[in-house]
């Protein structure tokens, strides 16, 4: 979904309101969400799979105004009883439904459309039920008519959809559930001689009804899921062309709906028709375009970023990372699915990430490098929180696409996967894996790390421990002295979330010399304060931990101590002050911790013998104390903490 390029080159934020409460940006806009419990499903929907949706619609490009019938073919499962159950927002007023053709009882109340329906015999389409609602109605979400400007000169008035995560239901009648998805989806929309309407799939009849109007027809054969339905409606110019995957030596139709301006197309062209390169990148990297036997195509509407309906994207502008961003999710998010919301990083983590592979293998400027170190900074300004999204924050719209968390440190948990299985030719061999075992279906992230860990040989149980469901990031002081022949490191590692006190992965130190010669070596981190000692050879002038920035990290100091020690207590208190637990970690073994208040009152003494320790501090009133600490075979040292409410 949506890709953020900061302001002009952005993810949206289409109004100030969406502005103020999110500073970064997202890819829709978000302003109209309230928070709700339209993430539940009601349970009665369980009942039936969904086949085929039909959507017939009318509709021009002055309003946001629908009215039609879609049909809903589906299966009923052991548990069906007596009620059919769909999504449909109250805005929509039903006029009509059909229960395999013949007339049946409807309500319609708290956004459900409920149809008493006793079971008898199969539709004639091979499906139980066929659902044939009429309706018709002005969303208050989900579909917008705005007049996109070209050039603060040229103006045309579009009316589009937009409804992830849970707007379908404001436009069509649907069942809003992603491990649901449709077997196909066929949107028919009758509009105005002069214009055009986009949707999925292949465009297999144009017909002149006649009346100054025509029926677009579109058809999809491939699987989706309901918030990929899409459909704009505008005065477009089509421009197409194929594709070429050379892995595969096939061609793929690419089919644009733009603004019918000659102008608009001569500076846009170049742009558009990098597609090409791209498509035939990402099909060398995960596997052929999913939907090849169709198109990829681009519906221009008002955005400042983009939507990947499914074959169709609805896109505000050619910008570069924004289009192979908005490609990537072809394969992630289109014909791979999250299967929760709280596993929103399956669609954006690995969109976000084919950003950074788009600058790697096809942006001439190979600004790859400045693109993880934009990701990281920008990811680093959500200190706090998971890339997993709790189930508690699902009706909040703006969480579950929070830019800093889902997209940008969701990319930089790509970016360390890489860097852990540290060899390109397995790491796209898994992706390709992973694309063909879940194409056409919804995973998670559990079902990810479970494949990727099997796949690999590779345990990424506590990575994502660390990553996925914990907090934050680590932050990292080093320092180093050589002696003889040996480099001496130590690296204390604390993190910005009293959630998450440990992050483990390994670190690369790249060794400078004297002379100008350079190694590097990776090491294994296993807890907050680890001592290294590496056999050199030459005058050691300077250390970089994680050169190439592979680890979304702090790197607060590197210190030569300029002696034969370190000069860093090799104990770690934190947080300091707090108020509900105290952490310790050290290089070595700690026997005792001791804790005197100010006045010399002792409120704690206990043996540990342990080199992390987890303090309850509850009990003790706020205020300053001494925390005494004796590290095996030798004298107790002394900390000042402070305690708080």
């Amino acid at each position: 979904m949506r890709h953020i390029l900061l302001i002009l080159a952005g993810l949206c934020v289409i109004n100030m309101l969406a502005a103020q409460e999110n500073p970064f940006g997202f890819e829709k806009n978000f302003a109209a969400k309230k928070l709700s419990a339209d993430h539940e499903v009601d349970p009665r929907m369980h009942q039936y799979d969904i086949g085929f949706y039909h959507l017939n619609l009318d509709m021009d490009n002055t309003s946001s105004a629908v009215s039609g019938n879609t049909l809903i073919y589906l299966n009923l499962n052991n548990s069906y009883q007596d009620e059919l159950v769909f999504d449909l927002k109250e805005d929509m007023v039903v006029s009509q439904v059909l229960i395999n053709g013949e007339i049946a009882e409807f309500t319609h109340l708290d956004n459900l459309l409920v149809v008493p329906c006793q079971f008898t015999q199969p539709h004639s389409s091979g499906y139980d039920i066929c659902a044939d609602i009429y309706y018709s109605g002005t969303p208050t979400a989900g579909m917008s008519c705005q007049t996109f400007t070209f050039l603060s000169v040229f103006n045309y008035q579009i009316t589009f959809s937009l409804t992830e995560p849970y707007e379908a239901k404001y436009w069509f009648p649907c069942k809003q559930e992603l491990t649901d998805k449709a077997d196909s989806v066929w949107v028919f929309v009758t509009v105005p001689n002069n214009l055009k309407a986009g949707s999925q799939g292949l465009l297999t009849n144009t017909v002149d009804l006649g009346n100054g109007k025509k029926r677009m027809e579109w058809k999809s054969k491939y699987p989706i899921v309901y918030y990929l339905i899409s459909v704009a409606v505008g005065e477009y110019r089509d421009y197409s062309f194929d594709a070429y995957m050379s892995a595969y030596d096939e061609t793929v139709l690419v089919q644009n709906y733009i603004p019918d301006n000659d102008l608009y197309f001569t500076t846009y062209q170049a742009n558009i028709n990098r597609a090409d390169t791209m498509i035939d990148v990402l099909s060398t990297l995960f596997g052929r375009y999913p939907f090849h036997e169709e198109k990829y195509g681009h519906c221009i509407v008002k955005l400042n970023g983009g939507m990947e309906h499914q074959t169709m994207t609805t896109l505000g502008n050619f910008d570069f990372s924004l289009v192979v961003h908005e490609l990537g999710h072809s394969w992630f998010g289109d014909f791979v699915t999250c299967a929760t919301w709280s596993d929103i990083w399956i669609n954006e983590g690995f969109a976000s990430y084919v950003e950074y592979l788009g600058e790697e293998f096809i942006h001439p400027d190979g600004y790859q490098d400045d693109w993880i170190v934009s990701c990281q900074e920008i990811a680093k300004q959500a200190p706090t929180g998971s890339v997993y999204v709790p189930f508690s924050e699902l009706n909040n719209a703006g969480r579950i696409f929070d830019y800093r968390l889902s997209y940008r440190k969701g990319a930089c948990l790509v970016h360390m996967i890489r860097y852990m299985v540290n060899n390109d030719a397995v790491f796209f061999a898994f992706m390709k894996e992973y694309v063909e075992t879940y194409g056409n279906s919804t995973v998670t992230g559990d079902q990810f790390q479970q494949m990727l860990s099997s796949y690999t040989g590779i345990n990424f149980t506590t990575f994502f421990e660390n990553w996925y469901y914990g907090e934050g990031y680590p932050q990292y002081e080093v320092e180093w002295y050589q002696q003889g022949n040996t480099l001496h490191v130590r690296n204390i590692q604390t993190t910005t979330a009293p959630a998450t006190t440990f992050f483990e992965i390994p670190v690369e130190y790249e060794i400078v010399f004297e002379n100008g010669d350079r190694d590097t070596v990776r090491l294994d981190q296993t807890q907050n304060i680890q001592d290294y000692t590496i056999s050199v050879e030459g005058t050691v002038a300077s250390i970089n931990p994680d050169p190439e920035s592979y680890i979304l990290k702090d790197l607060l100091s590197v210190t030569y101590t300029g002696s034969e020690q370190f000069a860093i207590d090799a104990i770690r208190i934190y947080p300091n002050p707090a108020s509900d637990f105290l952490e310790i970690r050290s290089s070595e073994q700690i026997s005792t911790i001791k804790i005197l208040s100010s006045d010399g009152k002792q409120w704690m003494n206990q043996e540990v013998n342990s080199q992390s320790i987890k303090l309850d501090i509850r009990s003790l009133s706020p205020g300053m104390y001494w925390l005494g600490y004796t590290i095996t075979g030798k004298n107790t040292l002394w900390k000042k903490i402070v305690i708080t409410q």
